[in-house]
């Protein structure tokens, strides 16, 4: 049995990325998933929750999102904000806590005595959604001034981040509904991660060679040309050339629930990661380490699913967390410049793959390998 999603959205480049403003196609696709996850898997009652403390309720981010793209626009094209304008004060910036001490937060958008109500924050994002279409009048934003095309990019990429991070606050949380229209996998079987059958192949070491990046991008505010550019982060930009990344090993698969589950026990770690739980309600406590592989679950939107039917799945911890698993596997997390490195020979070692099927198959063919029909 298949079944459709509801959202798709394209892995290759030329797909995702054709122009350098998002397409109103990629908005729409954006604009479903928002949609179903936040009318579809936060319950109307739990608006008002915060699945994580440091963080607004839910309800702050759904007024975030269209306030924030709406400030950018009015800013690029020098018009006035979408009514109602208090919205501005409310939700157009977000907490952020701080790094070295989270209890902390930077300046962040007034908290009102009493949030608007949904209707009327789901009637201004309809106003925002509209006022962005209408710079698609012909069906693309290239024609809009460079500086409306990036603010169009950055808003999609805020959304589609926001998006990512609204769904890892969600799963703290136990009101949290599965996906709308998605069939409940079956956990029992062991076949929603195919585990490994050959061990020595699912804990091999790739070598990845020494190799030389260009890193980063070049995207001048003021470009001397008019010819079509991509937009940039500032972390991003100005392109690193040469960066030499010395030779490496790195591991094929990531680490999984059952390794880290090995690391906590052989640790005597009384602490699990906030993505686990120590029972199935969900709300078990999260310190303590006798008869973890019993205990513990997994946090899920189809609720808690015992340790022992998700051995195999990736786990999901802190930066911290993992740094010390991988330690204690003698081993330490890749620098940025080598993930890099790890994605480009991977890509390189795919187009070698299909370059042999390919010359294989028109072996077959041309040259009438095995059986031929003539």
């Amino acid at each position: 049995m298949l079944q459709k999603p509801s959202f798709v959205f394209p892995t290759a480049p030329e797909e995702y990325a054709p122009e350098p403003a998002p397409t109103m196609e990629e908005w729409h696709q954006l604009w479903t998933a928002w949609t179903n996850v936040t009318l579809g898997m936060i319950p109307k009652d739990q608006l008002l929750s915060k699945p994580i403390d440091l963080r607004n309720p839910c309800i702050f981010y759904l007024g975030h999102i269209p306030t924030f793209l709406d400030s950018l626009i009015a800013r690029a094209t020098g018009e006035e904000p979408t009514q109602p304008r208090h919205y501005q004060s409310i939700f157009q910036r977000g907490i952020d806590p701080d790094v070295e001490d989270p209890s902390q937060c930077h300046p962040h958008s007034e908290t009102p005595a009493s949030w608007p109500e949904l209707n009327g924050i789901l009637d201004y994002q309809s106003k925002v959604r509209a006022r962005a279409e209408e710079l698609y009048k012909d069906g693309s934003a290239a024609h809009q001034p460079m500086v409306v095309q990036r603010v169009l990019w950055l808003g999609f990429e805020h959304e589609a981040m926001h998006l990512e991070t609204l769904l890892y606050m969600l799963v703290q949380s136990n009101a949290t509904l599965p996906p709308p229209d998605v069939i409940t996998p079956d956990f029992v079987s062991g076949r929603t991660w195919e585990r490994r059958l050959d061990a020595p192949k699912g804990n091999a070491w790739v070598k990845i060679p020494e190799t030389t990046l260009d890193i980063g991008m070049n995207d001048p505010e003021e470009p001397e040309d008019s010819e079509p550019r991509f937009f940039g982060w500032d972390n991003e930009k100005p392109v690193q050339k040469n960066v030499k990344v010395a030779s490496f090993r790195a591991r094929a698969f990531p680490i999984t629930n059952e390794e880290y589950a090995k690391y906590l026990t052989a640790k005597s770690s009384d602490t699990i990661p906030v993505s686990w739980t120590r029972d199935g309600s969900g709300t078990g406590e999260t310190n303590g380490v006798s008869n973890l592989m019993e205990t513990a679950h997994i946090k899920s939107f189809f609720g808690p699913i015992p340790l022992k039917l998700a051995l195999d799945w990736p786990v999901m911890a802190s930066y911290d967390e993992l740094e010390g698993c991988a330690r204690w596997m003698d081993a330490r997390i890749p620098t940025a410049e080598e993930v890099r490195a790890i994605y480009q020979y991977a890509e390189l070692d795919a187009a070698k793959g299909l370059e042999k099927k390919r010359s294989k198959m028109f072996d077959a063919v041309n040259g009438c390998a095995g059986f031929c029909p003539w």
